[in-house]
């Protein structure tokens, strides 16, 4: 049957589909739950990096998906967002507030027992990850990429590091245990710089994210792939089969293949510490999902090269905890293999037993 041109089934698909879609001004639970209150949110990098540019695109999003929640943002990267992570475990209960930091930091700062450190991160909430990384030891060109030939150089390879407690000084250490290829891990060379110690041949390797910027040096054979450590992401130049677990010495223990793993696979992510109650943790999951699942703010993020994922929150607590175990079995393999790993670099030992 139609009235007036119009079917009365089109008219019940309409009246179907209007009753599922939300009306203008409903809110979601979280906007709900959220609304009329501030939410604070640590920054737990320097206010000029990436960190940085992911927190102001975000936020620009996370205010459109929260226009009633005033959202205040500080920047603290003091010994990599520990200090400022310490600061939100003192918030008293009832506190509405979440951290921006990259968990592998924290969670080093934690287990090295830093001055700054007033937390457990065992405690934390985790809100969700918004990376997900693909890492490469990145090779001067011209360096033999056979694991017996790079094992015979002894300890002459440099690895070059910012310093020995940043996130990729600790995996490059172990990386020395678990492949028996003792590179001399060298201090004082930020992001930029260690790129080009490796371009000038200043220096032989170091683990690096397989990112926009890696890409044209893969084409051209100003560097090369050793091996993948984690992730998918890759360059077509890059030989997935050459992966670290084909680089691995006999016996090289699972529990610090993991940790290495772990700890270079995850990127940045949000938590809310102890005192923010179960039920804003809910709202905040919810709400962050939906940013970082927005396609505008997807799209924006690419227009910018700016990485996203949506990485749930269990995936990136069970990765923190990789890297901080409590078996005691687990943790003196992680140990040993650091000190092994640190002695080949110092030139005090060429392998490690398991």
């Amino acid at each position: 049957m139609h009235m007036n041109g119009f079917s009365i089934g089109r008219a019940l698909a309409v009246l179907v589909l209007a009753f599922l879609l939300p009306a203008p001004g409903w809110a979601t639970e979280a906007q709900s739950r959220l609304e009329g209150r501030t939410l604070d949110v640590l920054v737990g990098f320097s206010n000029t990096g990436d960190g940085a540019r992911f927190w102001n695109l975000f936020s620009g999003a996370l205010r459109r998906h929260l226009p009633k929640t005033v959202i205040r943002a500080r920047f603290d990267d003091t010994a990599r967002g520990a200090k400022g992570t310490s600061d939100l475990f003192s918030l008293p209960e009832g506190s509405l507030a979440v951290g921006f930091v990259r968990p592998p930091d924290v969670a080093f700062a934690q287990a090295r027992k830093l001055e700054s450190v007033d937390y457990d991160l065992h405690q934390a909430k985790w809100i969700a990850g918004v990376e997900e990384e693909s890492f490469v030891m990145v090779a001067r060109r011209g360096l033999p990429v056979e694991p017996q030939a790079l094992r015979a150089t002894g300890n002459s390879l440099i690895m070059p590091v910012s310093d020995i407690l940043a996130t990729h000084a600790t995996v490059g250490v172990l990386l020395n245990a678990v492949t028996g290829i003792g590179a001399k891990v060298v201090v004082g060379f930020g992001n930029s710089a260690r790129l080009k110690s490796i371009l000038a041949g200043d220096a032989d390797f170091y683990t690096a994210a397989a990112d926009q910027e890696l890409q044209p040096l893969f084409e051209s054979g100003d560097v090369q792939a050793l091996y993948t450590i984690v992730g998918e992401q890759f360059p077509p130049q890059v030989d997935r089969s050459r992966t670290l677990e084909s680089f691995l010495v006999p016996g090289a223990p699972q529990a610090v293949v993991d940790y290495i793993k772990s700890a270079r696979g995850m990127g940045r992510a949000f938590f809310a510490p102890p005192g923010v109650n179960a039920e804003d943790v809910a709202a905040l999951r919810e709400a962050f999902h939906e940013v970082l699942v927005d396609p505008d703010f997807v799209a924006e993020a690419a227009s910018m090269a700016v990485p996203v994922a949506a990485v749930d929150w269990q995936v990136v607590e069970r990765q923190t905890l990789e890297i901080l175990p409590t078996d005691s079995a687990r943790l003196e393999q992680i140990e040993h293999a650091y000190a092994c790993g640190l002695a080949m670099s110092e030139g005090r030992s060429d392998r490690c037993d398991f």
